[in-house]
């Protein structure tokens, strides 16, 4: 699929924008443009207009250049797919077979929208609880475990009176946590998994958790500590009130995402002893479940053709079999099925593929299904997967010589640098008030590493002084500007990283920047020219499959579009 690669000289790089596309469907006079089998009309082009026109923030002057501009990018994007269709790149077996991951995923999308969150209600009340929570710091330990049976386990030791800390000690490889027993240090609103996060927030100090399942495995929570900011005033919650809304749909709509499912795979009836089965036959066939074979549709597991339309789950009518098993664990990413060691893992990722399996049997029968609107948005996001694999194309045209590195080096050698890093220790803190109350006794002379046992919410600064190795200042992103002149034994600060973290640095070491070797400076000068050479590659193939693919653009009816954003 790839050509020998090609030399090309050095231009400023372009970007192409990823918008969305449409075949052939408008009446001539509301066509402004077609390459191949696709158009695009004025009303696909004024949707991207609006969305560009946000994205800039709504401080662009849409000139005639600028309309140009989004029109033809949205020629370029139609362009590249029909050169992926003409190389034949969305017939390859992994192609397929993204596809496919495509429109499991999308349906998928489409239930939860239809059969959960359009059920989520946010209230005035789940609001202000939300605002309490992002002023309200936690402190917590957990015990982790992979899957339920492990949990249920621990849960259990728990409750015949063993300590936290000494099953901490035996479930943790980490040092840190089975030393600390498994604590966590404080945390605030998305710091956590989210259903880590609603538990511990449901929680009093001292309270032990039953197992919470979370994106990786299980947790067992034991709250140590709880800091809220003193006063929080109506004023500070009438102005963050629209943010919180954003957030709270987002939560809410993962909880009631995850406690449905538990719900469904809790109403499956399961066949353990067919589940033992497929197990056995995995352990003894292991590459048949943990490889990757994209062009097979489903996995080549020797399971007898007796058993393939057995019900590993069934409920109310559903059934999921073992064939269907088979073709759903295909097209389940392999290095997920690579996590199940022992059986429970198993049956856990096999009651996950059951409930994907029965969301997308459902779904279609929802009444406000729109099959044009999921079949568009699968295109779509499979045309992007196309533009990634031009891009991996254009990536392998491309070569640069020794010749272009040195005269890169002769003519800009001042912008090869290696730029100024920092041995930092900080002090995190909760509060402005915590963090003021520290920094005046820095000021007055009190020992950093006093000050920072006293002030600190991290429990591993506490061994390492909050020491964070030597990094280059741009590391620090905004705050690196307030760092540049701190030296050695200097502190800087209070800064606020967050609503209520803040931090306070003290400067261990330093080392200037200085100028790169040629040898040195290499990488970078490979990056830069790579790039710029790349994208003028790029703009040379569209070109070319513009008139190839016979692009045409209407410029007088783009013109005569009157804009009303």
């Amino acid at each position: 699929m790839l050509l020998r690669p090609l030399i090309v000289v050095i231009f400023l790089c372009l970007s192409l924008t990823l918008v969305s596309c449409s075949k052939k469907k408008g009446t001539d006079e509301e066509v402004l443009a077609r390459v191949g089998q696709f158009e695009v009309t004025k009303t696909h082009y004024m949707n991207e207009l609006r969305r560009f026109y946000d994205r800039t923030g709504q401080a662009v002057n849409l000139s005639p250049d600028v309309m140009q501009s989004v029109l033809d990018t949205r020629v370029n994007r139609y362009t590249v797919v029909e050169y992926a269709f003409d190389k034949k790149w969305h017939l390859e077996p992994e192609a397929q077979y993204q596809k496919a991951m495509i429109e499991r995923k999308v349906n998928m999308e489409e239930y939860e929208r239809r059969f959960i969150q359009e059920n989520v209600v946010i209230t005035d009340g789940t609001l202000r609880e939300l605002f309490f929570r992002f002023n309200t710091s936690l402190r917590a330990s957990h015990l982790y475990a992979p899957n339920r049976h492990e949990a249920d386990s621990l849960h259990a030791l728990l409750l015949q009176g063993a300590s936290f800390e000494s099953l901490a000690a035996k479930v943790f490889r980490n040092e840190e946590l089975a030393r600390s027993g498994g604590d966590l240090g404080y945390f605030t609103v998305d710091d956590m998994d989210i259903s880590f996060e609603d538990m511990a927030y449901r929680m009093e100090v001292g309270d032990i958790s039953s197992p919470v399942k979370t994106s990786r495995g299980y947790s067992i929570i034991k709250l140590t500590d709880i800091v809220t900011t003193p006063v929080i005033t109506e004023s500070q919650y009438a102005s963050k009130k629209h943010e919180l809304g954003v957030i709270a749909r987002q939560q809410q709509s993962e909880l009631a995402t995850r406690n449905h499912m538990s719900e469904v795979i809790g109403s499956f009836n399961a066949d353990m002893d067919l589940l033992r089965q497929l197990w056995d036959s995995i352990q003894q066939n292991p590459v048949a479940y943990y490889g990757f074979q994209p062009e097979a549709g489903m996995l080549s597991l020797p399971i007898p053709s007796e058993m393939t339309d057995n019900a590993l789950f069934s409920r109310d009518g559903y059934a999921f079999t073992v064939s269907d098993f088979l073709r759903e664990a295909h097209y389940t990413p392999f290095n997920r099925r690579m996590l199940a060691d022992n059986f429970q893992t198993f049956r856990e990722q096999a009651e996950g593929m059951a409930f994907r399996h029965f969301a997308l049997f459902r779904v279609k029968s929802h009444p406000n299904y729109n099959e044009l609107y999921v079949q568009r948005t699968i295109e779509e996001t499979f045309y992007n997967y196309l533009h990634e694999i031009f891009d991996h194309y254009i990536d392998g045209q491309v070569e640069i010589p020794e010749e272009a590195l040195v005269a890169e080096y002769q003519q800009n050698s001042e912008f090869y640098y290696e730029p100024l890093r920092l041995n930092l220790a900080e002090i995190l803190l909760t509060s402005s008030d915590r963090a003021d109350e520290a920094w005046e006794k820095l000021e007055s002379g009190r020992d950093f590493n006093q000050v920072l046992l006293q002030y600190t919410i991290d429990p591993a600064a506490r061994t390492t002084f909050g020491e964070l190795g030597m990094m280059p200042i741009e590391r620090f992103g905004i705050i690196a500007p307030y760092l540049a002149d701190v030296k050695p034994g200097g502190i800087a600060g209070p800064f606020q990283l967050m609503s209520n973290r803040y931090v306070i640095f003290r400067c261990l070491d330093r080392i200037e920047p200085r100028p790169l070797s040629y040898e040195e400076a290499i990488p970078q000068m490979r990056e830069v020219l790579h790039t710029g050479a790349k994208e003028h590659l790029r703009l040379q193939i569209i070109q070319e499959a513009r008139k190839t693919f016979n692009a045409i653009v209407y410029t007088e009816r783009l013109r005569s579009i009157p804009i009303q954003l």
